[in-house]
């Protein structure tokens, strides 16, 4: 409706059949099946996770998206009990942390990397196993 209201704006019209359009393109829509806040979490939790995305940072994206805690919940379950940790592996291999980090300086940036991955999102013990794993 915000679309709307900077179309009527420009170019006038009234808000009361623009909302109805509106209201029948969502019905539309969702009786084609394009409207599923479950699979949207499933495609977004997949995605995020190979991007090396924490459960908390994808928890607080699909919220700030509007998808119920409940379905987020049941779109993380579904992952593998380890992808937590791998998504961690992912995150400090694109962003050259721990065992990515080049043998000489990966002690005088430890407590840095640790930092980097606490603010991501994951545990002291998921970012300490990743940060003193042996190189990669």
């Amino acid at each position: 409706m915000r679309k709307v209201d900077r179309s009527l704006a420009h170019w006038g019209g009234e808000r009361d059949e623009a909302a109805s359009l509106v209201e029948a393109v969502i019905a539309k829509l969702a009786g084609l099946g394009y409207l599923n806040d479950a699979a949207y979490a499933d495609i977004k939790v997949r995605t995020l996770r190979r991007k090396g995305a924490s459960t908390r940072l994808i928890q607080a994206a699909l919220s700030a998206k509007g998808v119920e805690a409940e379905t987020v919940a049941a779109a993380l379950s579904e992952q593998e009990p380890d992808s937590e940790l791998a998504a961690a592996f992912t995150l400090a291999r694109r962003r050259r942390l721990g065992p990515y980090r080049a043998a000489d300086k990966r002690a005088e940036f430890r407590a840095k990397d640790l930092a980097a991955l606490g603010r991501a999102g994951f545990s002291w013990e998921t970012a300490r196993a990743v940060i003193e794993a042996e190189d990669q």
